[in-house]
């Protein structure tokens, strides 16, 4: 292998290694509940702005009720964590789960 293709693989795992959470990479219960948080987040930005768009033409807005952050990522665990993913239903994957939920679900 060459000096410059030994380069660009140095800086293309850096680059892969830097921009993932550590603990993504040991726990697929914190990586599930991320990406879960992730999903809460995005679906939650859509309906705000289904709830704008149908609100200019009815009058009326579609509400998301506001919850605490970590009893929805619990809630997420009961609903889809350990039943969807097939993960043990565990103290440790769940407290994984919740703790990686929480660092995308949003405020």
């Amino acid at each position: 292998m060459t000096n410059k293709l030994k380069f660009i693989a140095a800086i293309s795992t850096l680059f892969l290694l830097t921009s993932c959470d550590p603990k993504e990479l040991t726990s697929e219960a914190y990586a599930l509940g991320k990406q879960s948080g992730e999903d809460w987040r995005n679906l939650v930005s859509e309906v705000e702005v289904l709830s704008q768009w149908a609100g200019e033409s009815s009058g009326e807005t579609i509400e998301i009720p506001n919850v605490e952050k970590k009893a929805a990522c619990r809630a997420m665990w009961i609903l889809i964590g350990w039943p969807q993913f097939g993960l043990d239903n565990s103290a440790q994957n769940r407290k994984e789960f919740v703790e990686g939920c929480m660092t995308t679900i949003g405020s």
